[in-house]
């Protein structure tokens, strides 16, 4: 578990200059409602944005977490277990608004922001499984459902033929093939990884919309270009329940999650 924490606490610290030229001002507790802070629970409840969030993560064990958000009156919750890389979502069919995912990827940046301020990057597992699920939930697509989900990360293969390949790495400026089916049939497309297809389908491979945050590491994955190349060519939406992509969204929510502690950072 320490050297997970160190591998985290590097990639942190490395956005750390960017973050202190942009912003003179110190977050503290109070400001993100932190209520519980220690290196198995990190727990709080902050008024932002007009909506209230009610975050906690525990430790159920060495690398496995509980993750409990409640946005307003929604309530999801699901465990990340690092050790055998499966995660149980259960959103109970809810559907968060945008404007609650913007007050949601916010107070992800405000957490993060005091954990590197005041601890100098050193995040707990427990506070980086909380802000990877912040993102993942924040970044979902329009109209998304939040059902029941249990997700378990497939062998993992490095030869890139095959569709959900585990987490495979891939790396920013190579070209790789995208695989994905839809209506139409099957395709294998040449993109480059990190490249701009369109509006809102920049950084290709990332696994998560378009460019993302400064505040938590990306993962960049063979799985996540299938699905980013899908949706860019299918118009996709619904996660999951996309007619076209929903399969590669699925193939890809393991790489999301477990892809930086993998090491694809691009």
């Amino acid at each position: 578990m320490k050297i997970f924490s160190k591998i985290i606490a590097i990639m942190l610290c490395s956005l750390l200059y960017i973050q202190c030229t942009e912003e003179k001002h110190t977050t503290n507790a109070q400001e993100i409602g932190l209520e519980t802070e220690n290196k198995n629970n990190f727990s709080g409840k902050l008024n932002i944005q007009n909506s209230t969030i009610i975050y906690t993560a525990k430790a159920n064990a060495e690398l496995a977490f509980n993750i409990s958000l409640k946005i307003d009156k929604t309530l999801i919750e699901a465990t990340i277990n690092y050790e055998n890389e499966s995660i149980l979502i259960n959103g109970y069919d809810n559907i968060l608004t945008e404007t609650q995912k913007g007050a949601l990827l916010t107070t992800g940046k405000v957490i993060a922001d005091y954990i590197l301020e005041t601890k100098e990057g050193e995040i707990s597992m427990t506070a980086y499984a909380l802000l990877s699920m912040v993102e993942y939930i924040g970044k979902s697509p329009v109209n998304y459902i939040y059902s029941k989900r249990n997700i378990k990360s497939a062998k993992n293969i490095t030869n890139l033929k095959s569709r959900n390949e585990g987490i495979t790495c891939i790396r920013k400026n190579s070209y790789v093939n995208a695989e994905y089916d839809d209506s139409r049939g099957t395709h294998k497309d040449r993109v480059k990884v990190g490249s701009k297809a369109r509006k809102n389908y920049g950084c290709m491979g990332r696994c998560g919309s378009d460019c993302g945050r400064w505040w938590i590491p990306s993962a960049w994955t063979k799985d996540c270009m299938d699905h980013d190349q899908c949706s860019n060519i299918n118009n996709a939406s619904g996660g999951s329940r996309d007619k076209n992509c929903g399969d590669e969204f699925n193939e890809a929510a393991d790489d999301y999650i477990f892809g930086v502690i993998r090491g694809c950072r691009g």
